[in-house]
């Protein structure tokens, strides 16, 4: 039966599966098409069969026609019951099968009315008779071939048990040339079935348009979830390591502070377990915060031309302690070779490496650093005989939250970010990150970093012996400014030990109007980032640099995980995320001290 709606009306598939477009797929939405268009193409036929039985009654007597007007009617009713008993389910995966068998049964049953009840009513020798019942032939076929192309069987069906019969009727039984009436009922069949064939095709990619449309949608939804959750996690470890961050912060000072006051042996054994505590919670709170910054891009590599060779040795060195301790072997074989990279970036991939080689070797055992030229790139390798890492673990270990050998997450063993952190790092620079472990057989890590331009080099071997030399903070006016008085009192007491001249202020107010009292002119402006009520630490400085008319060197300090220093675009500034270890604090001063150092010496 033809069904007078066009392929546009594919209606929209809400539950549609998360699968490519199988045969399961396809006939449920060929169904659903048959399904939905039922009722409008009932309608549609039931005045084309009218409107033929008007012109039929100018050839054929009005019982025949009457009989052929019935037996149309019954097939419309056929076809509309067939989807109320499919109503109550509706097409499913399991029941499309089923409807469209039943449709290509009703088409087909359909067609053969048409095409019987057409030659029962045409008079062979009467040319009208013929012309009227070949249009009522042939524009019932073609007014199926669209709507029926959802399911081309049902189309074939119908078409055959209408055009075949009718035609060879025409053809063998007609007189000449009346009979060549019978011959172009053929040839039309043959162009519908080709036509039918292309417009399933179309109809066939339509549906799969539709339903890429639907999965791209859903797709699109589930993003949304998902980067939803993503910031709704952002901003709590935001929030949270933000809180967290300052009572460590404090702590650190005061426990650096602590460790000039203390003269028995057993009060140094008890401060440094305390400290071993407090930077383990540093460290976890560290990996977090870090994760977190890599992913949202708050961290910007600050390429840079440095010995590479001198610079892992010296942070390999910082390692020889806990390898003797542990009884591991710990070599070092850096050559003096430059590179291009983020030194404190890279630092952190070589630290997070060489913990992980130490921690997971027996002692006995051997861990080796090295630096190497190589034609294109600059290879670091670090390697352990430690236990090893199965082959089918080897890309495991860089997710989030791994630790093959900690199923009892003890915390002195990690979160599991280290690897994590290393991989996403190793991405930021562009350094080639390899991994050769074999079970009991040791891991041996491989850094491809890129060469340096070797235009640079002498000068920065200079600023690297520069760097090397033991620099002293003391003798700087340094003006604090946080609005917690925990992180107040334990910088001041710390900073005085180091000999440094310290003014302490709460906010921007106090600051002014102890540099007017004072008559002071600090050095360096250590300041938090987050005031109280509306100020910022920007807002401070730009007080403070007013106020003096100087562009002091500044160190802000931020619990917030997605603070950059790009952010901060003014000359002299330096971002220190929370907690920050006292030695990191020493380190900047200290340059600070040189750098006046020689501008002191170039005046004269």
């Amino acid at each position: 039966m033809s069904q007078a709606t066009d392929g546009d009306a594919l209606a929209q598939d809400t539950d549609t599966e998360l699968t490519l477009l199988d045969s399961a797929t396809l006939e449920r939405q060929q169904a659903r098409l048959l399904y939905e268009r039922a009722r409008s193409s009932a309608i549609a036929v039931f005045m084309i069969v009218s409107v033929y039985c008007a012109m039929l009654t100018f050839t054929v007597p009005l019982s025949g026609v009457a009989m052929w007007f019935c037996a149309s009617v019954v097939m419309i009713a056929v076809t509309l019951i067939q989807p109320a008993c499919f109503r109550a389910t509706g097409i499913t995966l399991e029941n499309a099968r089923d409807y469209l068998w039943w449709h290509t049964l009703i088409s087909s049953v359909t067609g053969v009315t048409w095409g019987l009840g057409s030659v029962f009513l045409t008079n062979v020798d009467d040319v009208l008779s013929v012309f009227t019942t070949s249009m009522m032939v042939l524009g019932i076929t073609l007014g199926g071939v669209s709507p029926q192309s959802a399911y081309r069987r049902s189309y074939v069906g119908l078409a055959t048990f209408v055009m075949l019969p009718y035609g060879f009727y025409i053809l063998l039984t007609a007189p000449w040339p009346v009979s060549a009436t019978g011959a172009g009922v053929l040839l039309g069949y043959a162009f519908f079935m080709s036509s039918s064939a292309r417009v399933e095709l179309a109809t066939r990619d339509a549906i799969a348009v539709r339903q890429n449309k639907s999965l791209l949608e859903q797709l699109r939804v589930q993003r949304d979830e998902f980067q939803k959750v993503s910031d709704d996690k952002t901003r709590f470890l935001a929030a949270t390591s933000h809180d967290l961050a300052q009572p460590l912060h404090a702590q650190g000072f005061f426990l650096a502070a602590l460790k000039d006051k203390l003269t028995e042996p057993a009060q140094f054994e008890l401060l440094a377990k305390i400290e071993d505590s407090w930077r383990g919670l540093g460290n976890l709170l560290d990996g977090l915060v870090d994760v977190s910054r890599l992913d949202a891009g708050a961290i910007v590599a600050d390429q840079r031309t440095l010995d590479l060779g001198l610079f892992a040795g010296r942070i390999a060195g910082e390692f020889t302690a806990v390898a003797d301790e542990k009884g591991v072997d710990l070599i070092i074989d850096c050559g003096s070779v430059f590179a291009q990279t983020d030194p404190i970036l890279f630092a952190r991939i070589i630290r997070n490496l060489l913990s992980n080689a130490i921690k997971f070797t027996d002692p006995g055992g051997r861990v080796e650093v090295s630096v190497n030229a190589q034609p294109e790139m600059i290879e670091v390798r670090i390697s352990d005989t430690g236990c090893g890492i199965p082959l089918d673990k080897q890309d495991l270990v860089f997710d989030e939250y791994v630790q093959l050998g900690n199923r009892e997450r003890n915390r002195e063993k990690g979160l599991g970010l280290g690897l994590s952190i290393v991989r996403r790092l190793a991405s930021l620079l562009k350094i080639d990150l390899s991994l050769v472990s074999s079970l009991g057989e040791g891991t041996d890590f491989r850094l491809g970093v890129p060469v340096a331009n070797l235009v640079q080099c002498g000068e920065v071997g200079r600023e690297e012996q520069r760097r090397d030399r033991v620099l002293v903070a003391s003798d700087l006016c340094i003006l604090i400014v946080d609005d917690e008085d925990a992180i107040r009192s334990g910088m001041t007491t710390l900073l005085s030990s180091w000999g440094c001249q310290v003014l302490s202020a709460g906010s921007g107010e106090d600051a002014i109007g102890l540099l007017t009292h004072d008559q002071a002119t600090p050095d360096v402006l250590l300041i938090d980032r987050r005031l109280g009520g509306t100020e910022t630490g920007m807002d401070v400085v730009e007080r403070v640099r007013d106020e003096l008319n100087e562009d002091i060197p500044v160190v802000l300090m931020t619990g917030d995980i997605a603070a950059a220093p790009e952010d901060f675009a003014i000359p002299g500034l330096k971002l220190l995320h929370k907690p920050v270890e006292p030695s990191m604090v020493q380190s900047l001063l200290a340059e600070i001290a040189e750098r006046k150092t020689y501008a002191n010496r170039d005046a004269f």
